[in-house]
């Protein structure tokens, strides 16, 4: 079975949302995080939904 490394972006479309998610429900109720790592989790959650989000449209979605 040969497995494009594309195909694991799908799964960073799953787990960026999540990371991003996570980071500003903390900074919203106040968990035990300090801030700059919610920050920077919330960075890190939105940068790489962003450029998976578009490896995924240029390689799967867009017709050619």
């Amino acid at each position: 079975m040969n497995v494009r490394p594309e195909s694991f972006d799908i799964l960073g479309l799953i787990a960026f949302p999540s990371i991003a998610l996570l980071s500003l429900y903390a900074l919203i109720t106040g968990n035990t995080l300090p801030r700059w790592a919610l920050f920077l989790l919330l960075f890190i959650g939105i940068a790489g939904l962003i450029i998976d989000g578009v490896i995924v449209y240029k390689t799967f979605l867009k017709k050619q």
